[in-house]
């Protein structure tokens, strides 16, 4: 079967794009990228739809780069010939640099510029007047500089692609993307890559596609049991908080993390709550400067820190309109829509590296969100596990998950009895007392105030000395609780747990071998659960 696989090599590419592909170390192509590349090739419409970690980015990427060099071999004056759309600022970003990294050998004859960042559209129209090959940003910054003519499309665009695409219009883009449209030429390639088809795909489809080839390539959204183990625990408010506690604290939970709360509130008394036993972790919500979130993901992917707790999109999901109401509660929320950045996600499209475990602290609202947000670990052939925290008001949302993934044997209950982990209530219960709701307010505002600092004053200094940067880091305390350092060590009298046979265990996943055990016998459970 591998034999009969089409090879990079077999696809008619470039020279140089073949050198870039092989120094990425891709042996052959992903499942995607085998069926895409060569019907793009051949100047088809295209709408995609493979799980996240399948490689989508390369897909409609390499396609992209071939045409640009074969049509460069006959003398044609510069202009922007391709328009990558993207949902949020940190997956410009991403699409860039993998743009760069397939460029690397022929980046003269290629050239790449993301305009999706949070700089003034007249900073960005020096960028824009030297006529990059490839455009990548977000529909409204897109539409913001055609309207100001830092862009032209009508006559140069050929290619066409919309990433992440059932984002979207749920990130209100519907209007911005319609008035975009009226800029372009009349005939174009496009492509649509999705993670899920629903109705924004398919309103997608109607509005850009021309007798489209659909390759749906995976019936299941995320990654078999043999891969990815997707289990659930029933706890309310307290008993999410002793939990992750004792899974940390007691390094039952190994690897790189992903913590994912409901609200950015949530994130930062969840930071406090785990400085109180001195867990580093840092927070990546929409209220951070771009160029923070971006550094954030860029060192956890390198091993800076292995845990983040991060809002998604569900977050920024709040009604646009509210003309019901007093007028107090009117500018509050005038004021935390113009905090939030409606160009940010988490859960959707970001290349979080090597992610072991994703922990849903606050369960998603919706199948597509849960699908997004597990699709953070288990990528490419590596494994993963997805754990979920499922309080009373949480079930509904449980069992359209486990009805959407197939029944409840994709979610598995985590079974293990509570009072096991009873000692560790009243300690979980000081943290929770000196996270008070003026510390969460402190921290916020702490929390912005450096990540400004960071972003915006040393952002030229940064420019200069790049391995400075290095030493910026994000998981430090913030401190504005009361920390009691007797909190950080667990006294012996708990110490007696068996975490032994969760420790030095090569090839599995810690959280299989989850089991709390009070007595002195520290024998490790023999076979898989």
């Amino acid at each position: 079967m591998a034999a009969e696989r089409l090879q990079f090599h077999e696809m008619g590419l470039d020279d140089r794009l073949l050198k870039a592909v092989a120094d990425l170390g891709w042996s052959q192509p992903t499942l995607i990228q085998e069926k895409a590349i060569p019907l793009a090739l051949e100047g088809k419409d295209l709408l995609a739809r493979a799980r996240t970690g399948s490689g989508k980015t390369a897909a409609y990427a390499i396609p992209i780069i071939q045409r640009i060099l074969a049509s460069k071999q006959s003398v044609r004056e510069q202009d922007v010939r391709a328009l990558i759309l993207v949902p949020t600022k940190e997956l410009g970003q991403q699409v860039q640099t993998m743009m760069r990294q397939l460029t690397s050998f022929c980046s003269r004859d290629v050239r790449v510029a993301d305009i999706s960042g949070k700089a003034d559209v007249s900073t960005q129209r020096p960028i824009l007047m030297e006529k990059p090959d490839v455009v990548v940003g977000t529909p409204s910054r897109v539409l913001a500089h055609l309207n100001a003519q830092n862009l032209a499309l009508h006559s140069s665009l050929e290619m066409l692609v919309v990433d992440e695409a059932d984002l979207v219009f749920s990130f209100g883009f519907e209007s911005d993307l319609k008035n975009l449209l009226c800029h372009l030429p009349k005939i174009y390639q496009s492509f649509l890559m999705s993670a899920t088809f629903n109705e924004d795909v398919q309103a997608l489809k109607e509005l850009l596609l021309h007798n489209p080839v659909t390759l749906k390539l995976q019936g299941s959204q995320l990654p078999d049991t043999s891969q990815l183990q997707q289990y659930t625990i029933k706890c309310e408010e307290e008993d999410k908080f002793l939990l992750i506690y004792t899974l940390l604290k007691l390094q039952l939970v190994q690897g790189k993390t992903l913590l994912f709360v409901a609200a950015v509130d949530r994130s930062y008394r969840l930071k406090l709550f785990l400085e109180q036993f001195a867990i580093p972790a840092c927070v990546l919500n929409s209220e951070l400067p771009v160029q923070s979130r971006c550094h954030i993901i860029s060192q956890f992917n390198q091993g800076f820190y292995d845990i983040i707790i991060a809002t998604d999109e569900q977050s920024l999901v709040e009604p646009a309109s509210s003309s019901s109401g007093k007028k107090t509660k009117k500018n509050s929320r005038a004021k935390t829509a113009k905090a939030k950045d409606k160009e940010y996600g988490v859960s959707r499209g970001v290349d979080f590296q090597n992610v072991s475990n994703v922990i849903n602290f606050d369960f998603p609202t919706s199948v597509d969100s849960y699908i997004h947000r597990v699709g953070r670990t288990a990528r490419a052939d590596n494994p993963g596990t997805a754990l979920s925290f499922i309080s009373h008001t949480e079930l509904d949302a449980l069992a359209e998950v486990e009805e959407a993934l197939g029944g409840e044997a994709a979610l598995k209950p985590y079974e293990f009895k509570m009072e096991e982990i009873e000692g560790f209530r009243y300690r979980c219960r000081d943290a929770m007392r000196a996270v008070t709701k003026q510390a969460v307010k402190e921290a916020r505002l702490k929390e912005i105030k450096q990540e400004l600092l960071n972003s915006e004053k040393l952002k030229t200094y940064f420019e200069d000395n790049p391995r400075d940067l290095q030493l910026l880091r994000h998981d430090k305390d913030i401190h504005p609780a009361v920390i009691k350092p007797h909190m950080k060590n667990i006294p012996d009298y708990l110490s007696t747990f068996n975490t032994h046979s969760t420790k030095n265990v090569r090839g599995r996943n810690p959280l299989k071998s989850f089991q709390y055990k009070r007595t002195g016998n520290k024998k490790a459970r023999g076979g898989k659960s």
